[in-house]
């Protein structure tokens, strides 16, 4: 229901499962962990509501127009009053009743045929709807400014890892420079509890060859760089080389230059253990990043990980532009470079890591399937963990200023004609009192029509990975 899997995902001990999951052989015992006022599909709720509620900065220009609008309609029904008059007597020979009567009865058509309705809704009809198709598309926006900006995006920047891959890493290969039993009894017992995708990785493939299993105290988790405690009364440390100033070790480089993510573990001070991870690109990732540099949007990679892996998934996206060894500050300057110099940025990201980017973008976008901070910090939250959905995001923009735009210049064509036809300026066409009520449905039914076409307006998409 929530992340679109078509095939079983495997659950162990400790792992998330969400209501209404189907379940496969076997009994589940899960724990509540959350209540239902506070659970996925509520989250997901209040965020559509909140953007359904909220209001896109060109809402303030309808509604600038709108507070003008019937003044200045008041305005032109005493104007035409006070023109027809004379007209009356004058030129049709009128006595003074029937010209007062004949002047009011065109002054009052005015104000019953002019209608600030198709105004007040131009904007808000079609971000409700657009709301509705964006969440069928598994693309919840949390304002509706989103709406109004992801049309103008110059430049989309990914995270690597749990973004543009899979996030299932393995190990590929390992070296050891101690006795190998005692390295691998330090470095499970470092990542026993740790739920970053390396950490998970490591932990999988040492869990058949640990044959004494230690406990380890005071680990601490250092966001972008690695983790660290004690085990067995030694400091041991693991995570990324550049962290633990490794990256010139020959094992190391070796690694590296395979397009391996490196995790290195040290027992007070000395290497004794480097692992090898690999991951996938996620099916739709090269062909969303061939569609947005089609569309002359440029593309970057930002990522926490060694060089030699982020230049690898670059090489097989075809993106020049890549920021290897990350730190989350790293990536907040890289987006915030790109918002000075004017661009319109989109982030898509799904760790604790990137939420100050994603909060520095001018749209952040969260895979669903990364962290609550993260998603705090988005705008826009990918329910199915698709990617394409950025295009679909960006189509929807286009698609619903467009309806906008057709929504504005109905309402002005519409009042602009309406006022000429009721005013008598036009001497042969004229609308009659007792009909001026219909502009009301005149006025309203093509702006209702138009946003709700957008339910069947058609999105791109991209091709998956060959």
């Amino acid at each position: 229901m929530i992340t679109g899997e078509s095939l079983p995902v495997d659950k162990r001990p400790g792992k998330v499962v969400i209501a209404g999951s189907v379940n496969g052989s076997g009994v589940l015992t899960v724990r509540l962990s959350r209540l239902p006022g506070s659970n996925t599909i509520s989250a997901i709720a209040n965020m559509v509501d909140e953007a359904k509620l909220s209001k896109p900065k060109i809402q303030d220009v309808a509604d600038k127009v709108a507070s003008y609008f019937v003044p200045v309609a008041i305005a032109l029904a005493l104007l035409v009053f006070i023109v027809w008059i004379p007209i009356g007597l004058k030129v049709r020979q009128h006595d003074g009743s029937r010209a007062v009567t004949e002047a009011l009865t065109y002054a009052i058509t005015v104000i019953i045929v002019s209608c600030p309705c198709a105004i007040g809704l131009a904007v808000p009809m079609v971000i409700v709807v657009a709301g509705g198709v964006a969440a069928r598309h598994g693309c919840v926006f949390k304002t509706a400014t989103t709406i109004e900006i992801a049309r103008k995006t110059s430049h989309v920047v990914f995270d690597k890892t749990g973004t543009l891959t899979q996030g299932h890493l393995t190990v590929a290969m390992e070296q050891y420079f101690e006795e190998e039993q005692s390295a691998i009894a330090a470095v499970y017992a470092l990542v026993s509890n740790i739920k970053h995708p390396v950490s998970l990785a490591v932990k999988k493939n040492l869990q058949n060859k640990v044959s004494s299993k230690q406990e380890a105290a005071n680990v601490t988790s250092h966001v972008g760089k690695g983790v660290d405690g004690i085990v067995g009364g030694r400091l041991v440390k693991a995570g990324n080389s550049r962290w633990l100033g490794l990256e010139e070790h020959h094992v190391v480089k070796k690694f590296l230059s395979q397009g391996y993510t490196t995790f290195c573990t040290t027992v007070d001070g000395k290497l004794v253990a480097v692992f090898g991870l690999q991951d996938s690109l996620r099916s739709d990732a090269e062909g969303t990043v061939a569609e947005l540099q089609r569309r002359n949007i440029g593309v970057s990679i930002v990522s926490g990980d060694d060089e030699g892996p982020v230049a690898v998934v670059a090489r097989q996206l075809g993106v020049t532009s890549f920021r290897a060894r990350c730190t989350p500050a790293d990536k907040f300057q890289f987006i915030k470079r790109l918002t000075d110099e004017g661009k319109i940025t989109i982030f898509c990201g799904d760790g604790t890591n990137d939420a100050v980017a994603l909060a520095q973008a001018t749209i952040g976008v969260h895979m669903n399937e990364g962290t609550d901070v993260a998603q705090s910090a988005a705008d826009v939250v990918l329910i199915r963990s698709s990617l394409i959905d950025i295009l679909t995001l960006i189509d929807l923009s286009k698609a619903s200023m467009l309806r906008i735009a057709f929504n504005f210049g109905w309402s002005f064509i519409y009042n602009t004609l309406a006022i000429l036809f009721a005013s008598g300026a036009l001497v042969n066409v004229r609308i009659p009192p007792e009909f001026a009520g219909l502009g009301e449905l005149v006025s309203v039914l093509p702006v209702i029509a138009i946003a709700m076409q957008l339910r069947w307006a058609k999105f791109s998409k991209t091709p998956t990975n060959r």
